[in-house]
């Protein structure tokens, strides 16, 4: 049993259906991996995943999708950025996800894949516990330092 909500493991169970065609690796990540990798109650709002480039069609075919024109809110720029709602959950999908630190721009792209299982016999992927508190640590922000907590903890 995982720490996400009947609601987010139902989004999840959708979104890996998807993503099954996909033929780049791609990743849960922030808040719902945490939640992912805790096993216990954590408060999750959205689900965020990362997806390669390449696997942008199998997203913008979706009915209720909203895509947006290249992200860029200062700390985070995506090639491509779109959300959708399932089970009352957002989900957000990102391709081509960079990180603004030290004046410049870096990719952010786990350098680790393992899958965890949701329920019902569903796994889905995620970075492993050290590179999702590697990646947290490199996006700095207060939600990010306790989700480490809880990864730590």
């Amino acid at each position: 049993m995982t720490g996400l909500s009947v609601a987010h493991r139902d989004a999840l169970a959708r979104m890996a259906g998807v993503l099954r065609a996909a033929t780049e690796p791609w990743w849960v990540i922030a808040g719902a991996a945490v939640a992912l990798h805790s096993r216990r109650p954590v408060t999750v709002g959205d689900i965020d995943i990362l997806i390669g480039i390449e696997d942008v069609a199998l997203i913008r075919e979706l009915p209720g999708v909203r895509v947006r024109a290249p992200d860029d809110n200062g700390l985070f720029r995506s090639r491509f950025y779109a959300a959708l709602e399932a089970n009352g959950v957002e989900i957000e999908c990102m391709a081509g996800f960079e990180l603004h630190r030290a004046g410049r721009r870096e990719q952010v792209r786990p350098r680790s894949r393992v899958f965890v299982e949701v329920g019902e016999g569903l796994a889905v992927p995620v970075p492993d516990r050290a590179d999702m508190v590697a990646m947290l640590t490199r996006f700095g922000r207060e939600k990010d330092m306790a989700r480490i907590a809880l990864l730590n903890g």
